[in-house]
């Protein structure tokens, strides 16, 4: 912002939802949670940007100057990290802090410029969440209807509306569209009622006697993606590399070339038919296995398609199969924390996408199929799945070769022990010493080695007791998010 634009904006502008005033505050949890209640506010409201503004009186808006400088500072007299270094630490997800320094009235003016552009999740800071509420700051958690319209701003169902293809005749739309996959799953043998369905489900738009294809109808039951350019760079791609690593020769790689509303079913037959196979004795019968159950791949390609963020463009699903792991992103950070895809309640990017492919079968909409795949990789002792968040850009869940216990990093024991938790917990049961070993196939001679793991998840703060109170050979564990014997 240049000078004369910041003095007119002062001006012109008084301390709202997405602007506030400060003379000298340089205290560094005060200012993040401004920045988060700032952010938050913007959001809501759709605006771009919000903005602090050191050296102006918050009230006559007169240009006083200031002495705060976050160039200079540091985050305490006893943390010597540099103070924007310490806020973008704690800020969650990262977003853009543009930091302008001004001379205004031979007074010194700061202005921060808070992006949320590319944000897709309330903004948090050292994991809580803030709101506007007039010019004050206050927690997200006391406004859940604020905190649902944030949410809501997110979808990105506008893409999904929009036209693929325009001004069709119905022969036209039947050479482009899966027309019968569609009747059959609608169970209509009646040509006007599956017309008006499609209508109904976002597929097809009327304009006057002809047809537009919308991209939900077009992505789901096209024919040929590559009629569709803009979708076709959306389709799923899935990769097979020669080793453990994406610089390793690929083995194949393949993409989409129609709806996933038609290729989903061949989408998990072939990723399951490029997995490594090993032996596996059960019952003294020797049998070849995939390294991972098909009800894990099945759920978690279908998240990946369903849960992608349209607005990133040049990113797609993305399947990538090494020799010791199978790794499935899409475009997007997810809208749930992902510590509680178990146990939260629904919440879908795109409503019309996920609502259609549950009609079609390809996905359940009453829930992410987490549980399902935490649920199969417990049968399978496999290690449970890793989530990471690339920034906002990109989600991965990752789910690794079977190992012995003792084989197991730190991360992959606490994150076993955790989802089990979340597993038992939503059916309102307890995890213990011995539910732990029945999860990973050990005996009784492994009770205090699974003793350790236990107090390694309590320190990275996964779990927690059940009864603070219970001795500790009766003590039961629930999610560090659960409630406990003394909160309900």
């Amino acid at each position: 912002m240049q000078k004369k634009e910041l003095m007119t904006f002062i001006q012109n502008h008084d301390e709202s939802e997405v602007l506030d005033y400060k003379e000298n505050l340089v205290d560094p949890l005060t200012i993040g949670e401004y920045i988060s209640a700032l952010g938050n506010s913007a959001m809501l409201i759709h605006n771009p940007s919000a903005y602090m503004i050191w050296g102006v009186e918050d009230i006559s808006k007169s240009i006083v100057g200031t002495t705060f400088n976050p160039q200079l500072l540091k985050a305490s007299d006893k943390n010597n990290m540099p103070f924007i270094t310490y806020l973008e630490k704690f800020l969650e997800p990262h977003i853009m802090l543009n930091w302008e320094s001004f001379t205004i009235e031979n007074r010194p003016v700061i202005l921060l410029t808070i992006d949320v552009t590319n944000v897709n999740r309330p903004i948090k800071f050292k994991g809580k969440a803030f709101i506007r509420s007039g010019s004050s700051k206050t927690s997200l958690t006391e406004f859940p209807e604020k905190e649902r319209l944030i949410w809501k701003s997110f979808e990105s169902s506008k893409f999904e509306l929009e036209f693929a293809k325009t001004g069709l005749t119905w022969d036209e739309v039947l050479s482009l569209l899966d027309i019968e996959l569609y009747r059959q799953a609608i169970q209509s043998d009646n040509i006007t009622d599956t017309i008006s369905s499609m209508i109904t489900d976002n597929i097809l738009c009327r304009s006057t006697t002809k047809f537009n294809i919308t991209n939900l109808g077009a992505y789901t039951l096209a024919l040929d993606l590559s009629l569709f350019s803009e979708l076709a760079r959306r389709t799923i791609r899935i990769v097979k590399y020669n080793g453990n690593h994406n610089y390793d020769p690929a083995v194949s790689d393949t993409t989409g070339k129609i709806g996933i509303g038609i290729s989903f079913p061949n989408m998990v037959t072939y990723t399951m038919s490029q997995l490594p196979y090993k032996e596996d004795y059960m019952d003294s019968i020797r049998r070849n296995l995939p390294m991972f159950p098909k009800i894990a791949i099945r759920e978690l390609i279908a998240n990946a398609l369903v849960h992608q963020n349209f607005n990133i463009h040049g990113s797609r699903p993305l399947v990538e199969i090494y020799d010791n792991r199978i790794e499935i992103s899409n475009p997007g950070a997810p809208i749930i924390e992902p510590e509680r895809f178990l146990d939260s309640k629904p919440k879908s990017r795109n409503d019309e996408l996920a609502n259609l492919l549950g009609k079609l079968h390809v996905v359940e909409s009453r829930g992410t199929g987490i549980d399902k795949v935490v649920n199969s990789l417990e049968q399978n002792a496999l290690p449970a799945l890793s989530i990471i968040i690339q920034g906002s850009d990109t989600t991965v869940i990752k789910l690794s070769e079977k190992k012995k216990f003792k084989d197991m990093s730190i991360t992959e024991k606490n994150q076993s022990i955790y989802w089990h938790s979340c597993l038992r917990y939503v059916e309102d049961l307890q995890i213990d010493n011995k539910t732990l070993r029945n999860r990973f196939k050990l005996d009784g001679n492994s009770t205090k080695l699974m003793s350790y793991a236990i107090i390694n998840a309590q320190e990275a703060n996964l779990i927690k007791p059940y009864d603070p109170n219970a001795g500790r050979k009766f003590m039961k564990y629930i999610p560090f998010w659960g409630l406990d014997i003394t909160e309900k």
